[in-house]
């Protein structure tokens, strides 16, 4: 069965927020367990948490990093190309590990106790495999899975990232998919006002979980795409004020001119540079000064329409 988003939040609960974040900041994911179809099913289910993105499949979309590393130049050097998230499937681990030194924006399937192409990982071994998906200085995302609702996630290395942004984006969902529901179930049982409370065909028309799932899916997706676009909006300024700096002309941004100029409230701005520079790789920290008021401000609204 293929994991929807809803699904994922009601599995993982608390550690939802967490997971979104690492996929969002490419920081590599490991889907392991002992059930290779479930696994693999989680491992494509995954990239529903980032739609921006453009799944490729490894053996399928490319089989060497020479290929891979060509995305991630493309990347580098164009701010529109489409960003990229890489699926890696079970029976094709070993040769993933064999052929691949960069890991950045993979999730994987990795089965435990299954030889598949020579390569069996164990609980022993997990953390070899682990440590080779990280990389010098990195950092790898675990979520181990037991059954089709019991999973866990982890970190290799934990993280200084608020989560406000992704608790935000979880606390409207459930808010907006209530609000909805109520309103088709209230227009559906005033519709339907001469059937009996008793009567089974109510109890069928007013199971909406399709609709449930749905509306979930639409409003992540609006979220998330509400938080691409003012954190591209960001690059778009940030990268002038680094352009001015290379001419010698002295421009900074306070944190609040820069919220203020791409309409974003949502949450501390270390996540946001955090986001960007996982999607844009591009570090603009420098650029932005959190207490000293600065006279780029009128600047600033000029270039937005303010």
């Amino acid at each position: 069965m293929t994991y929807s988003v809803l699904r994922l939040i009601e599995v993982m609960g608390d550690q939802f927020s967490e997971l979104l974040n690492t996929v969002l900041t490419r920081v590599p994911v490991l889907v392991v367990g002992k059930d290779v179809e479930l696994v693999d099913d989680l491992t494509e289910s995954l990239a529903l948490l980032c739609p921006h993105r453009r799944k490729l499949l490894f053996w399928r979309d490319f089989t060497t990093e020479e290929e891979i590393q060509t995305v991630w130049d493309e990347e580098k050097h164009d701010y529109e190309v489409s960003r990229t998230v890489v699926i890696g499937l079970a029976s094709n681990l070993r040769l993933a590990l064999d052929r691949i030194s960069q890991f950045m924006g993979w999730i994987m399937s990795v089965p435990l106790e299954i030889s598949i192409l020579g390569l069996r990982v164990t609980e022993d071994s997990l953390s070899d495999v682990v440590d080779r998906v990280s990389g010098p200085n990195g950092n790898c995302g675990v979520l181990r899975v037991e059954s089709p609702s019991v999973m866990a996630f982890s970190l290799a290395r934990q993280r200084t990232s608020t989560l406000a942004v992704e608790r935000r984006i979880v606390s409207k969902i459930l808010k907006r998919k209530h609000q909805s529901l109520e309103r088709i179930r209230r227009l559906l049982k005033k519709s339907l006002r001469g059937v009996p409370q008793s009567n089974s065909l109510l109890s069928v028309v007013l199971q909406l979980d399709d609709e449930s799932e749905k509306i979930t899916r639409d409003v992540f997706d609006e979220e998330i795409g509400i938080y691409v676009h003012a954190a591209r909006r960001a690059v778009t300024l940030l990268s002038r004020i680094r352009l001015a700096r290379e001419f010698d002309v002295p421009a900074e941004l306070t944190e609040r001119n820069l919220c203020e100029a791409i309409g974003w409230d949502g949450g501390a701005l270390t996540d946001l540079l955090q986001f960007m520079r996982a999607e844009w790789h591009e570090d603009f920290s420098d650029c932005v000064k959190g207490s000293t008021l600065s006279d780029l401000g009128a600047w600033v609204d000029s270039m937005w329409g303010g």
